[in-house]
């Protein structure tokens, strides 16, 4: 269930005077005892007796996107945060001049993130449609084709930095006997595939790059690695490459952002950055003292400021990217959940060209961003 697309559940049986939906919502698995939210109405018409309920708004109010930076490989990986995603149980009834019939439940996985209009029809392999019975392989939430290249910053330093330089990391859906697996790049016979708690673990994040610890010579971070999703008959089921990218002049601008599939992805800005402050204040007349006619004093004026403030704004320039790369782009920019240099941000681009090779040579993106606070703290 995409918790920013409509999700309709429908009431239309025969002799049916109305209909009701019992929505039961949780962050665990472990739903409340009494409805969440109980949506009722009576056929439209004598003629007419099918009812439909739009929930996702109901939904959303429950995900909570907290933002975080996992870089290490932990051993089971990490569980994605409870607040990252809703289950959600679905009871309708039909109603028949009072007496309500339950006709089925039905319970489902939901994330923040929707669905594109041309996306119709492909509701059935959706990983949190009904999940129980009817997904049981590896899903990551980066919708992407498989083998598409993402390049994060390289630095001296041997081992993977941590906070806002750090690669990033994928939350990923995976059912028992389901695993990833890390290629070296720099030497393809090396390899690393995760040990999973099959039992407690569905989603869970983990980074994009494996650090050696014993084999230096062959870092995944210095070189790149190629992250693999297999299902639990060691199927292939995707894949995306990592490899680092060196910027001698600039610093990376790390930006992260909710995607469309609702998890977290971390996307480097490698090029010229500027930073810009845009100020907002009122004007008001001050009562100037008068001591004597035709005397005042000249420094105190006749206006002053009040409520003076500010806003930062970043301008940001991908460098040159390969055409694929408006694909992320797309997803950040349609986002309503984004991090700038690790602080929160509003997307000011209403306007983008989705550049072809065939047409530009060079493809560089260039975005601004305004941070979602005041500079003078008005919080309280």
């Amino acid at each position: 269930m995409y918790a920013r697309t409509p999700f309709i559940t429908q009431v239309s049986e025969a002799g049916q005077t109305g209909g009701k939906v019992e929505l039961f919502i949780s962050n665990t698995s472990t739903f409340p005892a009494t409805p969440t939210y109980i949506l009722e109405k009576n056929n439209p018409s004598a003629t007419n007796n099918v009812i439909r309920f739009n929930l996702t708004p109901f939904v959303r109010e429950f995900i909570s996107n907290t933002y975080q930076n996992i870089r290490t490989l932990t051993n089971p990986p990490t569980a994605t945060p409870n607040l990252h995603s809703a289950y959600v149980q679905i009871k309708r009834y039909k109603n028949v001049s009072g007496t309500y019939t339950l006709l089925d439940t039905k319970t489902y996985r939901s994330f923040d993130g929707y669905r594109s209009f041309t996306d119709s029809g492909s509701l059935s392999i959706l990983p949190w449609s009904n999940e129980v019975t009817t997904f049981n392989s590896a899903f990551p939430l980066w919708n992407y084709p498989t083998g598409m290249v993402f390049y994060y910053p390289k630095t001296s330093s041997a081992s993977v930095p941590s906070g806002l330089q750090s690669p990033g990391y994928m939350s990923v859906y995976l059912s028992p006997n389901c695993y990833v697996k890390y290629i070296s790049l720099a030497n393809p016979a090396t390899f690393e595939t995760t040990t999973l708690d099959t039992v407690n673990q569905r989603y869970v994040d983990i980074p994009i790059i494996y650090q050696s610890p014993t084999t230096p010579a062959t870092n995944y971070y210095a070189g790149g690695n190629t992250l693999e999703f297999y299902n639990s008959s060691n199927v292939l089921l995707q894949s995306f490459t990592f490899k680092p990218l060196a910027e001698c002049r600039y610093t990376p601008i790390p930006i992260d952002f909710v995607n469309k599939l609702g998890g977290w992805q971390r996307v480097f800005f490698f090029k010229a950055s500027q930073d810009k402050l845009s100020f907002t204040s009122e004007d008001y007349n001050f009562l100037t003292a008068v001591p004597t006619v035709n005397q005042w004093t000249v420094s105190d004026g006749q206006t002053r400021q009040m409520n003076r403030n500010a806003r930062r704004k970043i301008t940001v320039n991908s460098g040159s990217v390969d055409e694929n790369f408006k694909l992320i782009l797309e997803q950040l920019l349609l986002s309503e959940r984004v991090m700038v240099n690790g602080l929160p941000a509003k997307i000011l681009t209403n306007d983008a060209e989705l550049y072809k090779i065939v047409n530009k040579k060079d493809l560089n993106y260039t975005l601004d961003f305004e941070f979602a606070y005041d500079e003078v703290s008005t919080v309280y």
